[in-house]
């Protein structure tokens, strides 16, 4: 590669604001490896210059039309509760501290990192926006079926900080702030965006979720006695979802078991619903990856057993999502 690992941490390490865990250098390594499987892939099974909104259906119909299309990637408060102050490589990070802050920052490098594949999309995004408010948009044109295609890509993250205590705390108004955003990114955008990507806990069916964790007595996450009972996310999607009912938009529930949590609603409200979901428990590095995957597969204009292929690359992703309705 002409743009090597140690050149694409020092470009992320100049915009980095978190390092929770070193998950700043330790992630890009892991996508820099995953990009070389798919861009392998790539290589093996180009995608169709002509013939895409055919084949793939609704996927990319409205998105080829408009000339745009409209992705959001919004991060959830994913939090580590373990019940107990987490300390890592010498350092306290305090009860249930977040990760979503850094892996912002590491989509963000990896997104605008140079091109060395030639038909690889995710590379040389433009951004806009301020990293400081949790918020930006990544641009880049893209051609489908020999059309341009402006791709605007819309990525949050929810947390106000990797403390628990401070954002429950101290930085409670900025913390509600970045929830609202978030939220907004994702629930804001069902039924009007073309992809809409959630990253982050299910919640044993409560979620998506943006806000820091409800935690019982014994300051792990109070499933049992609040996101069981009250399914808040869920239902928040179910309900706009219905509302809605958009044929070609794809919505990707990149967290742990999201096909038992939330697979018998999403097809009860609409059964043609384009969606990604995970069969088991993911954590959270593959479900970056997984992520990330499917992105790049569909900005090449893929879909299908042809999209699963190429984005499921190791057998821990393989196994670990199903996409339903991506034809």
């Amino acid at each position: 590669m002409r743009f090597g690992i140690l050149s694409f941490i020092l470009l992320l390490s100049l915009s980095t604001q978190a390092a929770i865990y070193n998950y700043d250098y330790w992630w890009p390594l892991e996508l820099t490896r995953y990009f070389q499987q798919v861009n392998r892939k790539t290589q093996m099974s180009p995608p169709a210059s002509t013939g895409v909104a055919e084949k793939c259906g609704g996927i990319y119909t409205q998105a080829i039309a408009k000339g745009e299309m409209d992705v959001r990637y919004a991060l959830g408060y994913f939090d580590d509760t373990q019940g107990k102050e987490v300390h890592f490589d010498g350092r306290n990070y305090g009860l249930s501290p977040s990760l979503d802050i850094a892996v912002f920052h590491v989509i963000r490098g990896f997104m605008k990192r140079p091109c060395v594949n030639q038909g690889q999309q995710i590379c040389e995004f433009a951004e806009s926006g301020n990293p400081e408010q949790g918020l930006v948009v990544l641009s880049k044109t893209i051609f489908l079926d020999q059309r341009p295609v402006n791709v605007k890509m819309t990525l949050t993250h929810a947390s106000a900080s990797e403390s628990f205590t401070a954002n429950k705390g101290t930085l409670v108004t900025r913390q509600s702030q970045l929830t609202r955003q978030s939220e907004q990114n994702f629930f804001g955008a069902l039924g009007r965006a073309d992809i809409v990507f959630y990253n982050g806990h299910s919640r044993n069916g409560g979620g998506p979720d943006f806000n820091p964790p409800i935690l019982n007595r014994q300051n792990k996450t109070n499933y049992t006695g609040h996101y069981e009972v009250r399914r808040d996310g869920i239902k928040r999607f179910l309900d706009l979802m219905g509302q809605s009912r958009n044929p070609d938009q794809v919505v990707g529930f990149f967290s742990c078991y999201s096909r038992r949590h939330f697979h018998r609603d999403i097809m009860r409200v609409n059964p043609n619903q384009k969606v990604i979901l995970s069969a088991d428990e993911i954590d959270y590095l593959d479900s970056l990856l997984a992520s990330m995957g499917y992105l790049e597969g569909f900005m090449q204009g893929r879909c299908g057993q042809d999209l699963a292929d190429f984005a499921k690359q190791g057998a821990k992703i393989q196994n670990g999502f199903q996409g339903y309705n991506l034809r």
